[in-house]
């Protein structure tokens, strides 16, 4: 609690001690920052990104110079790498290649490291130090290394947003800054193919001087840019173009069939043209539900091999694939988590990429592979996508929870998930909270307290001060989204209400009005809170998130009433009693026109804050929802003045809109059960994956449909 009052850090150190009351060193305009002569060009990069934090917290333009032995003087910061012949640096070494120490006395500062990663993640501690505490730095020991020695970011830019090149320079600059040391993109489809051009086009994918170039500038930051091509299910964009129809396993557009070799042609030349635009010797191969695996052209191999096998072969041909690139490849663990036997088969150079999205009080598949022997990391999710705003409480425990269960078992990483589920509509900065969560959890450990964890948010990424009301909102939201009969796994109804169709929509029965109304206010109370933000990008992606949130709350609350109203509605045959219903029906059917109204000014808001981070790429996906909405918002209409015509003339309504028809209007992950039972129906619900046919029964969509 002393350091989260006196020094809010992010993540907080593992070991922080502070020097005698009183002292102060003074940074003034003849201070310097000095570097060893025989190391200046490995650490210049560095240096310069300490001397900006120095000038933009203090004003103060710290001269930069190097010297045979940085430790010759005072009235300076000295970057060490090596271990100064001084006591509070006697270990270092056992630290680790990213252990750093930083030792400020009354008259000069000491950061040392073994290694150049080392002193790198020292000085985003020291900017941080700067930006809280200025230029009055008092005496301090700081001895600071990572609990796991990978710590990464994979971001979806599959589902339909590409982020611009400066977006993600900035995202780079953010992870760089909180010790990630890993990133990589989840690819589909987006990435432009010399020998397949088709595959990306349209999409504004990303090219091999837009791959170049971040890797580049990963690699000054000391973050790992890591290559990520989806290799075997997942296929729908590709799959779609008649042109590689022949590769469909079994004509549901999802995975490549592993029973022909154009297969492997294929995947060979995308790798030809994606891999070597990287510098990383790691590959991430993906190959994560492959829920129609064996059910089409492979179902004569799959009944001689086991699915599990077929599976295992393929991955096989994979590893020598990215073999010749010089590659080795990491793959999602779900599918071989399904025959563990055969774990043992995998080569010792693929690593396991386990991952679970839900809090849980503990995580036994990282048991299980622990106690296999084999090389995994764990995967949490930030709990961002498929919800107006993240389901905090849900990213946290699933971050604390599986990072504690990996470290363990023996996992070497964690690898923070950030999806973008249909349309990949949630802003990107939404997902700062939990790359904060993950990265204080996967470099100081499961048990930083939660608010040592929230002022160091508030300083250092809101630029706001512990305990401000800003990052209250951020948890009270969290919590409101996931309220019952909202929440639910992997998702939260908040998103669905906003485009649940008006009048006949699932979620208006289904949702209680009270956590309606405390997530309307809820998202009141944070637009209040976050209209204060001072970085702009922030304000207006949170604020926007905010009214979004209020809307789809009153949009639904709306619904239920009209619903409630149209089965109350006084007998039509009183003419006293119908006009006074008639007046309580038009004031019902005036607000569903109003939410109707404001339907374009969202959208264009909504265009406008995706163009501010991300390339036009496939924005449709939701442009294209606002518009099918304000449809349905249009019929709903039509049928409701038909509907007042009737009972204007003493006639009854249809109450419970029996004939209002719908058009089979879906809307996001209604859409997703739809394809899922469109394979069921393809290929027989025994086909399908026990944990598939489980969330199938769960949300109560296997009904007639043959199990035999």
């Amino acid at each position: 609690m002393e350091m989260t009052v006196r020094l809010p850090l992010l993540p907080p150190p593992r070991q922080l001690e502070f020097g005698p009351a009183g002292e102060i060193w003074m940074l003034d305009w003849d201070s310097a920052l000095v570097l060893p002569a025989n190391a200046a060009d490995r650490l210049h990069f560095a240096a310069r990104q300490l001397q900006a934090a120095v000038q933009e917290a203090t004003g103060l333009p710290l001269p930069l110079r190097s010297a045979a032995d940085p430790l010759d003087g005072t009235n300076c910061i000295a970057l060490v790498l090596g271990m100064p012949p001084l006591p509070p640096f006697a270990g270092l070494p056992e630290l680790g290649r990213e252990g750093y120490v930083l030792h400020i006395r009354s008259d000069r500062a000491i950061l040392a490291a073994v290694s150049e990663v080392g002193l790198s993640a020292g000085v985003q501690t020291f900017r941080q130090v700067v930006h809280v505490l200025g230029r009055q730095l008092p005496p301090l020991t700081i001895r600071d290394w990572p609990v796991l020695p990978h710590r990464g970011i994979m971001l979806d830019v599959s589902r339909g947003k590409v982020p611009t090149r400066e977006t993600l320079f900035r995202l780079v600059d953010l992870l760089s800054s909180l010790k990630y040391n890993h990133f990589q993109f989840y690819i589909e489809h987006t990435f432009w193919s010399t020998h397949h051009p088709e595959i990306g086009s349209g999409s504004d994918p990303l090219t091999p001087d837009d791959i170049l170039a971040l890797d580049h500038y990963c690699r000054e930051r000391h973050v790992e840019f890591v290559p990520n091509l989806q290799s075997f299910g997942h296929q729908r964009r590709l799959l779609s173009l008649p042109q590689y129809a022949h590769i469909d396993e079994v004509g549901w557009r999802w995975s490549l069939t592993p029973a022909r070799e154009e297969t492997y042609q294929l995947l060979d030349e995308l790798y030809a043209d994606f891999l070597p635009n990287f510098t990383s010797s790691w590959f991430n191969v993906d190959c994560d539900e492959t829920w129609d695996l064996g059910t089409g052209q492979s179902k004569p191999l799959a009944r001689e091999l086991g699915k599990g096998r077929l599976y295992l072969r393929h991955i096989l041909r994979l590893r020598d694939l990215a073999a010749r690139y010089g590659r080795r490849i990491m793959i999602w663990a779900d599918i071989l988590l399904h025959y563990p036997e055969l774990v043992a088969e995998l080569p010792e150079d693929i690593l396991l990429l386990d991952w679970h999205y839900e809090a849980q009080e503990q995580y036994p598949t990282a048991a299980l592979l622990g106690s296999l022997g084999r090389a995994f990391w764990v995967c949490p999710g930030t709990s961002s996508w498929n919800t107006l705003f993240p389901r905090i409480a849900n990213a946290i425990g699933n971050i604390r929870t599986f990072v504690r269960d990996g470290i363990a078992a023996g996992a070497s990483g964690m690898l923070l998930t950030d999806w973008g589920d249909y349309g990949h509509y949630q802003a990107l900065s939404l997902s700062l909270y939990p790359y904060a969560v993950g990265a204080a959890v996967a470099w100081s450990g499961p048990d930083v307290p939660q608010e040592t964890l929230d002022a160091a948010f508030a300083v250092h990424l809101f630029r706001r001060p512990p305990g401000d009301a800003s990052v209250q909102a951020i948890h009270a939201l969290g919590s409101a989204v996931t309220a019952p009969t909202l929440g639910l796994p992997n998702r939260s109804n908040s998103a669905l209400a906003l485009f649940d169709e008006p009048l006949a929509g699932r979620l208006i029965d289904a949702v209680d009005p009270t956590a309606l109304a405390q997530l309307h206010a809820a998202a009141l109370a944070a637009l209040e809170a976050w209209s204060a933000l001072p970085e702009p990008r922030y304000r207006l992606d949170y604020t926007f998130a905010a009214r979004l949130v209020a809307f789809a709350a009153e949009k639904l609350h709306a619904s239920q009433e009209l619903r409630r109203l149209l089965r109350q509605l006084p007998d039509p045959a009183d003419p006293t009693a119908r006009a006074d219903g008639l007046t309580r029906l038009d004031a019902a059917v005036a607000r569903l026109a109003a939410h109707r109204g404001r339907l374009a000014s969202l959208s264009a808001e909504f265009e406008a804050g995706w163009l501010r981070h991300a390339r036009r790429s496939e924005i449709h996906q939701t442009l294209d929802r606002f518009a099918a909405l304000d449809r349905r918002y249009q019929a709903a209409l039509d049928w409701l003045s038909a509907q007042r015509v009737r009972y204007a003339a003493g006639e009854p309504i249809d109450a419970e809109c029996n004939s209002y028809a719908t058009g089979g209007y879906r809307a996001l992950w209604e859409e997703g059960f739809a394809n899922i039972l469109e394979l069921a129906r393809l290929v027989g619900v025994e086909e399908l994956p026990p944990d598939i046919r489980h969330s199938l029964e769960h949300a109560g969509l296997l009904g007639g449909l043959s199990t035999t």
